[in-house]
């Protein structure tokens, strides 16, 4: 029996193609970013150009607002305690926000 070898850049290839993408998003596609347990989640989200993301409340009465900081902003998002938020992001950029109610609660989307 004979033992073929893989091309070295198609063996790469292939490994690539069965890694995930954390966080990432079809074209135009729509993610949703959950506020729960004092956090969002996930955290950290990669989305193309275009992509719609909608923030939803889950945290049983627990008032959060997502208050975009850093240079790339989306507008703000003011004290909620249920609810759901669409926002769509037409420029490629990096955006952080938060939740000034709660320190440390932040998150990140990377738009490609």
């Amino acid at each position: 029996m004979s033992r073929r070898r893989l091309h070295p850049v198609l063996g790469l290839a292939l490994a690539l193609a069965v890694i995930p993408t954390y966080g990432a998003a079809a074209a135009g596609g729509a993610r949703t970013v959950t506020l729960k347990d004092i956090a969002f989640s996930p955290s950290r989200l990669t989305v193309a150009k275009g992509a719609t993301v909608t923030f939803s409340w889950k945290d049983d009465g627990t008032r959060h607002n997502v208050t975009s900081i850093g240079r790339k902003r989306f507008k703000t998002i003011g004290d909620r305690t249920s609810g759901k938020r669409p926002v769509r992001f037409g420029r490629a950029g990096t955006y952080q926000y938060e939740c000034t109610l709660h320190p440390g609660m932040s998150g990140r989307i990377t738009v490609r």
